[in-house]
This record gives structure tokens, C-alpha cells and sequence, in this order.
């Protein structure tokens, strides 16, 4: 493995005729990779007044967003920008920012993290026009179409409003998404990506490789997209347990999910303020809201996407040859059974086989699994999952819904079930019905949206 001293923010252009931007990116000015983002869509139309320095803005944010895909490979303490200018503000945010994600790669690949990565500009200083910042955006939202139950619940209530709205994939589309937009009668506006091949030949020769925080990413390709294809407003669909770190290490809170924290929100939203749009607003319908609670609403108003809905990564893996073959759940992963505890207490048993086609409460192979989400073994997995409480809450409303109780409900009756009463269960159920009023979701918004999710 060869070793790089610094990584470099070498440049990126835009081709306008095509709507590609590339992104360039190097260790030592040799080790050298191309990304490449196609932003062209041919059934959503483009807005008339393009501005060229306006799309720049974004896009430089986007190459700063973009580059822990590389960096990942062989972290080093320098990063160089070459491509425009880091103000001082800047440097703090995407500290902060890259902070909060590497602090678990270090963590999992047990490397030590006494030294803290320093940007250093190679241009001079270059400030924003704020004339920038100031465009009209239409009423119109964009929301990201993933896999899983949290952003069925939004587009759902989308559906019953009179808001308009469409939905938004990164990099590519598959079976489970496109079946989705079918069933709700919508076009997808999708951005494709390329990654540079550079890197999966890094990757073949035992650098560092790890999950990227692709939510994140997302956020900054987003912003160019509402600007192109004019939407204000940018919905995600995080919960409140994208806040619960995983594990403390080094006296720091590692959070799997911290670019889909209130945290994050709101300092992406100052961010975008500050040096991208007055007037675009990035949010998540159902920051307030418990999974529990989320549950509930799909099985009560979603059935119809019970048969292709999925939440197990392994649909979608870089490799193709790794993805899931003729099932959406590999039903033996956290995500899964995170994904069955938190809906059984909500499915009959019909149901259960129809979206799992086993009862996994009886797998063996995920007792430990259910022991970690149950934080008996005190530690959370890295994956997008619970606050405890939930989880404690589903569990014990599921006990009861076994004649034949599997093994991992007898641990739970005696590790927690038999130390805490009935009325504990009780206010623990009244407390995850309660939705949290954040700020960060739009008034017009949250007034119209979120009134009925618990009856």
C-alpha cells in the first residue's frame, strides 16, 4: 500500500448543453479521481433563468460534499482546496461535519484519532455576492424516494394534502423504487452517479473502504437540483432516533445516523442560508415523530406497498452481484429485524409472511441481534435504528402475541419485562404517541401535514 501526504480539491466543471458536472480529486496531485453527476431530466422541466455563478456556488459545495468517497481510502492530515475558498465559517461546518462521520471509521477501523484533518485554500480569499442568494423558488417539494416505511409515511401524507410534489432518487433507480412511483402515478427525478473507477482500484488493494454518509450527499446534490428544476422545499422523512448516538468512544458520541439528526438540520439549513439560498428549506416531515409511532401510520394507510417496500441495505449494494436475488429482506441483518420488531405489534400473521416470509423472532442466528437492539449487550449497531424505548415498547407488545414464545422473548421477560410494571409500559406508550414540535419543518407545512398521524 502506498502512503499519500495530502489530499487535494483539485477542480470540477459543468457541461450546461448536457447538465454533467465532474469533480476532480487526487492524493499527492497523482493518485487522481473523476466523479461525475448527471443532473439532465427529460420529464421534469428546467428553469429559464439559469445563472451560471449561481450554479457554481452549488456546485463547489457539492465537490467539498463529495470527496469522502476518496479520502476515505487513506486518510491524511491535509486537505488542500483548489477549486474555490473555504472561509473561516466554512472550515468550522465541514469540520464539524466530516467530524461527526469519521469518528466511527476510526472507531471501526481502529485508527487513532490524536490527529484532526486541517483545510488549507491554495486561492485567495473569495467572498459571495449575497445577490446570489436571493431567488425566487416555486411552492414545490421534493421529496427522496428511498426503500423502506419513513418516506412512504411522507409521500402518503403528500398524497392526502393538495401540496405538489415529486420524487427524487440519487445515483440509480431500482425495482423497489420504480414499483413504488408506478403505484402512486409519478415520474421520478433521478440524478445519476459515477464513481471514479480510480477508487474501486484503491479499493481492490486493501485501502481503507467503509460505508460513506450518503444522506449527506445527497443534501448537497439536492440543493442543485432545486435549484434547476425550481422546488423550495427539500423533504426528507428522519425520525427522531437518527439523534441517539451508537457508542461513546474517545469522549465522543458516535451517531451512525448524525446527517439525519436535528443536528445536522439545522446546521446544514444555517449553511445553505448563509452561502447558497435564502429561499430553499431542507427539512424532515417526521423529525417529531417515534418509529413506533411512524409504524403504526404505514400499517394502518400503506398497505399497498407491503409487497415491495424494503429497509434491508443488502438491496442495494455497489457490487450488483451482492444485492439481494428474488427477495427484498435478507432477514439477518439489524436493519431487518429492527424493521420486524418495530412492525409486529402492528401485523397480523398473514402479514408478517407476506413482507417477511418468516417470523424472524424464531432465527436463531438474530438472537444477539435483538440482544443489542434491546442494548442488553450495550451497544447499538452502526446501522439506521431505534431509540430503546421503541424497542422495548414493541417487544413488549409483542409477548403477548405468542402462545409459543421464541427464546429471545423469554430473555425479555427476564431481563426487563419482569422488572418494570404495567404502569411503566403504559406512560412509555403515551410517550412515544406524543409528536415533538420541532421548528425546522415550514408552519404551512407541518400545520397541514402532521395533525392526524396518531388517531
Amino acid at each position: 500500500m502506498e502512503k499519500f501526504d495530502a489530499f487535494y480539491f483539485e477542480s470540477y466543471d459543468f457541461d450546461y448543453e448536457n447538465l454533467i458536472a465532474k469533480f476532480y480529486y487526487s492524493f499527492d496531485s497523482k493518485e487522481l479521481f473523476t466523479e461525475e453527476i448527471d443532473f439532465s431530466n427529460s420529464n421534469i422541466k428546467l428553469r429559464s433563468d439559469l445563472n451560471p455563478s449561481i450554479v457554481e456556488n452549488f456546485l463547489f459545495s457539492i465537490h467539498i460534499a463529495l470527496w469522502i468517497s476518496y479520502y476515505k481510502a487513506f486518510p491524511t492530515k491535509k486537505l488542500y482546496i483548489k477549486s474555490w475558498y473555504l472561509s473561516k465559517d466554512q472550515i468550522k461546518f465541514w469540520k464539524k461535519f466530516y467530524k461527526n462521520w469519521l469518528w466511527e471509521f476510526l472507531y471501526t477501523n481502529k485508527i487513532s484519532p490524536d490527529w484532526l484533518f486541517d483545510f488549507e485554500n491554495k486561492l485567495t480569499e473569495k467572498n459571495i455576492d449575497p445577490s446570489l442568494l436571493d431567488f425566487n423558488q416555486n411552492e414545490k417539494s421534493l421529496i427522496p424516494l428511498w426503500w423502506g416505511k419513513d418516506s412512504l409515511v411522507s409521500i402518503d401524507m403528500y398524497e392526502k394534502s393538495d401540496f405538489l410534489y415529486d420524487l427524487y432518487v440519487f445515483w440509480k433507480t431500482d425495482p423497489i423504487k420504480q414499483n413504488c412511483a408506478d403505484i402512486l402515478w409519478k415520474e421520478i427525478l433521478l440524478t445519476k452517479r459515477k464513481i471514479s473507477d480510480n477508487l474501486i482500484k484503491l479499493n481492490n488493494q486493501w485501502y481503507y473502504n467503509w460505508h460513506v454518509p450518503i444522506t449527506w450527499i445527497i443534501a448537497f446534490v439536492m440543493l442543485l437540483e432545486a435549484y434547476l428544476y425550481d422546488y423550495k422545499y427539500l423533504v426528507l422523512s428522519n425520525e427522531k432516533s437518527a439523534n441517539v448516538w451508537n457508542t461513546i468512544w474517545n469522549w465522543f458520541e458516535i451517531n451512525h445516523q448524525w446527517s439525519k439528526s436535528l443536528d445536522f438540520e439545522k446546521d446544514f439549513n444555517s449553511y445553505i442560508r448563509n452561502n447558497l439560498s435564502s429561499n430553499i428549506c431542507y427539512f424532515s416531515l417526521l423529525r417529531g415523530f417515534y418509529e413506533y409511532n411512524i409504524a403504526k401510520y404505514f400499517t394502518n394507510n400503506c398497505s399497498r406497498f407491503f409487497w415491495i417496500f424494503s429497509s434491508c441495505n443488502n438491496n442495494f449494494k455497489i457490487d450488483e452481484d451482492k444485492r439481494l436475488k428474488n427477495t427484498f429482506w435478507c432477514n439477518s441483518c439489524p436493519k431487518c429485524a429492527f424493521s420486524f420488531v418495530i412492525l409486529r405489534p402492528f401485523l397480523n400473521t398473514k402479514q408478517v409472511f407476506d413482507i417477511f416470509w418468516e417470523d424472524l423472532l424464531f432465527k436463531k442466528d438474530l438472537e444477539n441481534t435483538f440482544l443489542e437492539l434491546l442494548w442488553i449487550d450495550w451497544i447499538k449497531p452502526f446501522e439506521c435504528v431505534w431509540e430503546l424505548e421503541e424497542v422495548v415498547l414493541s417487544f413488549y407488545k409483542i409477548y403477548n402475541l405468542y402462545e409459543e414464545k421464541p427464546n429471545i422473548l423469554k430473555i425479555f421477560k427476564q431481563k426487563i419485562l419482569d422488572n418494570f410494571s404495567e404502569e411503566y409500559f403504559k406512560n412509555l406508550e403515551k410517550k412515544l404517541w406524543t409528536i415533538y414540535d420541532e421548528d425546522i419543518i415550514p408552519w404551512v407545512i407541518k400545520k397541514t401535514l402532521i395533525s392526524d398521524i396518531t388517531k
